[in-house]
């Protein structure tokens, strides 16, 4: 399912397509998946899978890189149609019912969890401000990014470089790290202060 969008974008997702790609009966795909919301949900369940080997945030980013975040936005903006499935995904999930509902609701839980735990070892770098709440920051950074994707998938003027000094100036903000920058510089000796 997931070359399918990957090639072509979601609205190919269909059970006549996946039944003939792969050979499965047409029942036995509509057994697992049995509305097209659950086939584009298992397509980015997938992602995610492939996405959780390679972009572990836990053990790949031991410390928060902009080396390492610039690869990882270069990386989900050149996803287009991943994008714009998780976009009409994020429609779908103000339904409760709909699959998309549960399956957005834990991704997000996830991936607020990952920014907490790197918002607090910022903050324990001395790099974020210490008096900020980690999860609401992380809640916050996961609120512009989705805003930014938004804004990407609907202006062809932004490309994956203004992208990604919007997402580093907004991160910047959020976890008052100019503040920081200053507080440091004020406490060295040689700042004549």
């Amino acid at each position: 399912m997931l070359h399918i969008v990957d090639q072509s974008g979601y609205g190919d997702v269909t059970v006549i397509r996946i039944s003939k790609e792969t050979g499965i009966p047409q029942s036995s795909v509509l057994y697992h998946f049995p509305t097209k919301d659950h086939l584009l949900v298992g397509a980015m369940e997938y992602a995610d899978s492939l996405d959780g080997k390679e972009y572990n945030l836990e053990s790949a980013w031991p410390e928060l890189s902009e080396d390492m975040l610039d690869k990882l936005i270069r990386m989900r903006l050149s996803q287009r149609n991943r994008l714009l499935l998780m976009s009409y995904l994020r429609g779908l999930a103000t339904q409760p019912d709909n699959p998309a509902s549960k399956y957005l609701a834990a991704k997000d839980m996830r991936t607020v969890d990952h920014w907490t735990k790197l918002c607090m070892q910022l903050q324990h770098q001395g790099v974020m401000h210490q008096a900020l709440d980690a999860k609401r920051t992380a809640m916050q950074i996961l609120a512009l990014w989705q805003g930014l994707v938004q804004g990407y998938l609907r202006d062809d003027s932004l490309d994956a470089d203004t992208m990604h000094d919007l997402f580093m100036d907004g991160m910047r903000h959020l976890t008052c790290r100019n503040w920081q920058e200053f507080l440091t510089y004020l406490s060295r000796p040689d700042a004549g202060i």
